[in-house]
């Protein structure tokens, strides 16, 4: 299920659509949304570690990548860059079916950083807060 087409839509804070997908901005972490058929690099992520470091700043964040399309990951890539991921300190992968499910087992061996896979969005989402220990930190859309 898409993020705008599930109950977590009300607590967008802004969506950014880029060439590699769709980038929901909640309180203090992303959703990102991959588009069908991407060849996803690190470079590609620049754009959006950009706008994590504008909204979040040096606060710890989470990252959730929900894969309700078909994509594939530069693993050499992941392997050589996933350390320069200093700010996510929560990582879920929502996959919808067997082959992605597959997949995410192969990508395990190449990323640095610690990813979690759930079923359903709401579950990666209580998963990703709760790592968080959810307390409204200042960002670029609710300055304390």
């Amino acid at each position: 299920m898409k993020v705008l087409e599930s109950p977590f839509a009300k607590n967008v804070e802004a969506t950014y659509c880029i060439e590699i997908g769709d980038f929901h901005f909640f309180s203090n972490y992303v959703v990102a949304e991959f588009r069908q058929g991407t060849n996803v690099a690190f470079k590609d992520f620049e754009e959006i570690f950009d706008l994590c470091d504008e909204i979040f700043g040096d606060q710890p964040y989470g990252f959730i990548s929900n894969r309700v399309h078909s994509f594939s990951v530069d693993l050499v890539d992941a392997l050589e860059n996933s350390s320069k991921v200093s700010h996510i300190k929560a990582y879920a992968v929502v996959t919808y079916n067997h082959n992605t499910k597959r997949m995410l087992a192969i990508e395990e061996h190449y990323f640095s950083f610690k990813r979690k896979r759930f079923n359903t969005l709401a579950d990666a989402t209580e998963w990703v807060l709760g790592q968080l220990q959810f307390v409204p930190k200042p960002n670029k859309f609710h300055p304390l």
